[in-house]
């Protein structure tokens, strides 16, 4: 069941989920300036990590919020008022537009401190997945981040599924997207990267595996038919991956076969949504299948930069 109870209300109008989002902000600037200090780059009056946390954590804010009503205008135009945009407790937040909102400070910063803003976004990489696991932790106390139903009895317990204030059982999505991110983290943090591969693979990965996740996902956010927005965000960013990837050493004929695999895996994603909705194919089947179209996503994209990849292991 919910870790905290849904009634339970804290002090000044704060939440379990904001206290959370804040801890993850400060652990995420702790690792940042480990990763500085382990590369070298710190010196014992650095104070770079404090103007990238003065810098990302308003702008992931802002970006968050700021995408999520511009997906939701007409919410806000015709049905709770312009003005509810900035109250945050109308709505919600779009996860992508806090990923994006802390790169673009990150990358102005960069410049100011006339520092690589692709080594700033490599050495970024891995504090931000660890936010985003913290952050998936904590939608334990909201109402979003579950999925289906459970009808089995044998599948009604913690982890697997959490109970709904109704005390329904539903999928714990919330806990595969965490248990999504540690993974992809522990992969950032593995191993030696190539300049701008760390921060792509990142990407790519949390890309291609929220095409899974949001479609089990059961929360109000936009859809445009029957993928949700934040599938195609999330196709889009595996394509931009794939064309900086593909262009640093393979041709343009190669470039548009990957491009032209991914167009296939997208549309395949879209068949595949539609037939949960409107067929009564298993769930379980189509879910397999979409999870085995995300892998091809991941393979097509890495396929491509392998040159780099040997460069830098071997430094």
């Amino acid at each position: 069941m919910n870790l905290v109870p849904f009634d339970y209300q804290l002090p000044f109008g704060a939440t379990w989920y904001g206290l959370a989002a804040a801890l993850s902000a400060l652990c995420a600037f702790l690792l940042y300036g480990a990763i500085r200090r382990r590369s070298g780059a710190a010196g014992a009056d650095d104070l770079v990590p404090y103007k990238m946390a003065l810098a990302c954590i308003p702008a992931a804010l802002v970006g968050a919020r700021l995408s999520y009503c511009l997906l939701r205008i007409s919410y806000f135009v015709y049905d709770v008022g312009l003005l509810q945009a900035f109250n945050t407790r109308t709505g919600g937040f779009l996860l992508y537009g806090a990923v994006f909102g802390a790169m673009g400070a990150a990358v102005l910063v960069a410049k100011r401190e006339k520092l690589s803003a692709v080594g700033v976004l490599d050495d970024l990489a891995a504090p931000g997945m660890l936010a985003i696991m913290i952050c998936r932790l904590a939608e334990c106390t909201t109402t979003e981040g579950v999925g289906a139903w459970m009808e089995n009895e044998a599948f009604m317990r913690f982890p697997i599924a959490v109970m709904n204030e109704w005390e329904e059982w539903q999928l714990a999505v919330f806990l595969l997207e965490a248990l999504v991110a540690a993974v992809i983290l522990a992969v950032l943090l593995a191993r030696r990267y190539a300049r701008g591969e760390r921060i792509m693979t990142a990407l790519l990965l949390y890309a291609a595996c929220q095409v899974v996740c949001e479609s089990l996902r059961m929360d109000s956010c936009l859809r445009f038919g029957f993928v949700r927005v934040s599938q195609v965000i999330s196709a889009f960013v595996i394509l931009a991956v794939l064309v900086i990837r593909s262009r640093r050493c393979e041709g343009s004929k190669r470039l548009a076969v990957r491009v032209l695999v991914l167009l296939a895996c997208a549309g395949a994603v879209g068949g595949l949504e539609w037939a949960l909705d409107k067929t009564e194919v298993s769930n379980v089947l189509l879910y397999i299948v979409m999870a085995a179209v995300s892998a091809v996503m991941i393979v097509n994209a890495m396929g491509c930069g392998r040159q780099d990849d040997t460069k830098a292991n071997a430094e």
